[in-house]
């Protein structure tokens, strides 16, 4: 097995990166989208300085698990106002 191709790198980290927030969005649909988030996050500043359209990606992923609601048990946001 040779090295792989910038090509094929690429091809990989696309590809991961679509398994991942494809998973992130079920796991929050699942009941867990503060866990889902917390996961986002990391990613999402793993990625953004070397892999911006992909971090990009997870961030899009992270405006729709904000939109779920909260989990079970999670405390209730409060209102500055």
């Amino acid at each position: 097995m040779g090295t792989p191709t910038d090509l094929a790198v690429e091809q990989a980290i696309v590809g991961t990166t679509d398994v991942l927030v494809k998973t992130l969005r079920a796991l929050g649909q699942a009941g867990h989208p503060d866990t889902a988030s917390r996961l986002a996050a990391k990613a999402w500043w793993a990625l953004r300085e070397t892999r911006p359209r992909e971090a990009e990606r997870v961030n899009g992923a992270m405006h729709f698990l904000a939109r779920l609601p909260a989990e079970p048990g999670a405390p209730a946001p409060t209102s500055k106002e």
